[in-house]
């Protein structure tokens, strides 16, 4: 087997693992999750999983950051559409964004929702690593949008955790709206009908008549 063949053979196979490990630590939690495991969701030999990530912790920091992409795009594409934009307007473009996000890779909410509750060093290696810029950035844009008085007087910070918690939520909770609802969230509709409702009951309430 040539060497590039080789490479692109390991990188596919390190992409199933981090795939299956980012899966199995946001439904069960850190704990809960061996390296057997992952080998076994991924399809690979535990080896495989051993020679590509040598730790569990290992293995787990680089499943939450292969989600790093996504908000470096988001950052992107936020700035470009709403370099121009009102602060009202800019925090509604990174939700909807952040509600994209949460479709797409609902396992982020799973495991920031677990590892919040839980503190300790794994909240505070991802709180450094994948959110405290994007936090800041979105508080700051909170504030201007209260000085503007785009929005009510309410703690920036906790603002910008309560749109990120109702944007995540119903894809973190998935589960349960399939077993009490019959729900199944991926369904394109249901989806489009999510976005929706958050962005009209989420923004009336905090919104002045300036909004």
């Amino acid at each position: 087997m040539a060497a590039a063949e080789k490479r692109l053979k390991g990188e596919n196979t390190a992409g199933r693992i981090l795939t299956a490990a980012l899966d199995l630590f946001s439904r069960y939690g850190f704990d809960q999750v061996t390296m057997t495991d992952v080998g076994r969701a991924a399809r690979v030999a535990q080896s495989a999983v051993h020679y590509h990530f040598e730790t569990k912790d290992q293995l787990w920091r680089a499943a939450l950051l292969s989600l790093k992409d996504g908000f470096v795009a988001e950052e992107r594409m936020m700035l470009a559409a709403g370099k121009d934009a009102d602060p009202l307007a800019q925090l509604k473009l990174s939700m909807r964004l952040f509600l994209h996000m949460s479709m797409e890779a609902p396992a982020l909410g799973r495991i920031v929702m677990m590892e919040g509750m839980i503190g300790g060093p794994r909240l505070t290696w991802m709180v450094k690593e994948l959110m405290a810029p994007r936090y800041a950035a979105l508080v700051e844009i909170a504030r201007r949008a209260i000085a503007a008085g785009q929005l009510k007087p309410h703690p920036p910070e906790q603002l910008v955790i309560m749109l990120h918690a109702a944007a995540a939520s119903f894809f973190t909770l998935a589960p349960l709206m399939r077993e009490a609802f019959g729900i199944d969230v991926d369904d394109p509709a249901r989806r489009t009908a999510q976005e929706a409702l958050i962005m009209d009951s989420v923004f009336a309430g905090i919104t002045t008549n300036k909004g």
